[in-house]
């Protein structure tokens, strides 16, 4: 049996509040600036135990790996300025779109990449994006 620790709980409650799509180092931020008694290797650890036990998305973008406590959604990277914003798309409609006779889909990590609405605006290229 599986224990529910009290660092795991506290890390998961950060997360839970948090909007911004963090990096494992702005996560130990926040833990610390909450919970400073907790170590980096006590947070590492549970993150990982955290997405293993899909309780917590890991999110690959370009920029590194993020994580997010809500799972019910998917999400759009902005190629120039790297803010992630949430999508909320009809999950059945996608895993319908994407089965067939022999595939049974049981988990969708949807990451779209393109141009954020504040950045179209924006006469600037990066990386070859205008």
């Amino acid at each position: 049996m599986e224990r529910n620790t009290k660092q795991q709980q506290q890390i998961l409650e950060i997360l839970k509040e948090s909007k911004s799509h963090p990096t494992i180092k702005e996560l130990c931020d926040l833990v610390n600036s909450e919970y400073p008694n907790i170590g980096q290797a006590t947070i590492y650890r549970t993150i990982n135990k955290l997405v293993l036990d899909n309780k917590i998305l890991r999110i690959a973008c370009p920029n590194g790996i993020h994580y997010d406590y809500h799972k019910e959604h998917y999400h759009f990277y902005c190629l120039r300025c790297g803010k992630i914003i949430d999508l909320n798309l009809n999950h059945d409609f996608i895993v319908n779109l994407l089965s067939t006779k022999d595939l049974n889909i049981f988990k969708v990590d949807l990451l779209l990449e393109g141009v954020c609405p504040n950045c179209s605006n924006s006469e600037v290229e990066k990386d070859g994006i205008k």
